[in-house]
């Protein structure tokens, strides 16, 4: 904490204060370096860069704009249409990048500035962008859910965690989409008038269909067990390539160069920090910290739907001060083992812990979403906050419906796990 307060990057941050702990207790320091090691050599984490590589070749292929189109199309004539657009057009991004911070500049790029043209309110429309960029983790294909299960283990397979975001996901944007349309209605933003004649929805349609066939092939490789999570990224950063590069033909071999390195730049920041948590999960083991959270548990309720509500308490402070990925790291093993005992579905609890952890993104102070918002946005930061409060609320709301209603983040991946058993 202190660290963070000072400013360091939480990367190091992370590794100085794993560092102090070792030293402090007398152990060899060769621990650091081992344990950076073990974080970084699972065979899953090839997939991210894979999966990063993907989305940037989409975003530079101008994918973004076929998106956004077919997003206004269904939803651009209803009040407060740029919003419904803006939050339609992060379910569909969900399945390019499936990163929140690539969703909020891209589609904050060109929304945001739309959304200040038509009258809406600045700080506004940049709220929409960075409430609903927690959509794109949620939705397959997900480095969320990768993460997850390459923490925890068990027996989550990554593809019934791609399927069980698929409802929380969808549900979170109705959510947004609600909130938009009330704000929307009081305050007296436009809607779309202007129809789509059908030679233009028949080329919106099948440029987007193009970009969204790439999730399908992920998700369904993954669950008939054709190829694994890793292999599968591969696949979709191939499809990218060449959907760009001959399909659209929105990108020359001479732009490869910089999306390589831009790709490479992204995904060392990522397992840098999978680095370092792991060195502070083995420092929170060794110091008995999930005996002691079990015992604390235990002594307070037997009742797994009270575990779940003081759960979602502790993720929601976790969240505000810790970045996604180490939260993961660091906390994934040590609560999913005392779910287990509570008899929490695993599909469920990962669910339900992912979400929660991906709300911190938007809320101080150390909240990423809000920061990239703002930059991208050209907003201050006291008014976005503002603005994105009644957003934070509604997605609030989702996740004590997830919290409670398993079947919503269970039933879907049971039914495609029977037509897929490998």
């Amino acid at each position: 904490m202190v660290f963070l307060l000072l400013g360091m990057p939480v990367a190091f941050a992370i590794g100085a204060a794993s560092l102090a702990a070792i030293v402090v207790s007398g152990e060899s320091l060769v621990l650091l370096p081992h344990f950076m090691y073990i974080g970084m050599e699972s065979y899953v984490l090839v997939s991210v860069p894979l999966f990063v590589l993907a989305g940037e070749l989409m975003l530079r292929g101008g994918m973004t704009r076929s998106l956004t189109d077919f997003a206004d199309m269904l939803v651009g004539r209803l009040r407060g249409g740029m919003g419904h657009t803006n939050i339609a057009g992060s379910v569909f991004f969900a399945g390019i990048t499936g990163s929140a911070s690539a969703d909020t500049t891209a589609l904050g790029s060109v929304l945001i500035p739309a959304m200040a043209e038509k009258g809406y309110d600045r700080a506004y429309a940049t709220a929409v962008t960075i409430a609903s960029s927690v959509i794109g983790p949620i939705i397959p294909p997900s480095l969320t859910f990768v993460i997850y299960a390459m923490a925890v283990g068990g027996d989550v397979s990554i593809g019934q965690l791609f399927v069980a975001g698929i409802v929380p996901g969808i549900l979170v944007a109705l959510a947004l989409m609600g909130m938009n349309s009330w704000i929307s209605r009081k305050r007296g933003y436009e809607k779309r008038s202007k129809r789509f004649t059908w030679p233009e929805i028949w080329h919106i349609t099948v440029r987007s269909l193009v970009v969204l066939v790439m999730p399908a092939i992920i998700v369904l490789g993954v669950l008939s067990g054709d190829f694994t999570a890793t292999e599968a990224a591969a696949v979709a950063s191939v499809y990218a390539l060449g959907v760009c590069l001959l399909f659209t033909r929105t990108l020359s071999l001479t732009d490869l160069p910089s999306i390589f390195f831009d790709s490479a730049k992204v995904s060392s920041i990522m397992i840098l920090l999978l680095a370092t948590s792991s060195i502070l999960s083995y420092v929170l083991t060794t110091q008995g910290v999930p005996r002691y959270l079990a015992e604390f548990f235990n002594a307070v309720t037997d009742n797994k739907y009270v575990f779940l509500l003081l759960l979602n308490v502790i993720l929601l402070a976790i969240g505000t001060v810790l970045d996604l990925f180490p939260a993961i790291i660091i906390f994934g093993p040590i609560f999913a083992q005392i779910a287990e005992g509570y008899g929490v579905d695993p599909v469920h609890f990962a669910v339900v812990f992912c979400v929660n952890l991906l709300l911190g993104l938007n809320t101080p102070p150390v909240g990423s979403g809000l920061f990239i918002g703002a930059a991208v946005g050209r907003v201050k930061l006291e008014a976005l906050i503002r603005e994105v409060r009644p957003f934070i609320l509604m997605e609030f709301v989702v996740l004590l419906v997830l919290t409670y209603v398993p079947a919503l983040t269970t039933d879907l991946p049971a039914v495609l796990m029977s037509f897929f058993p490998g």
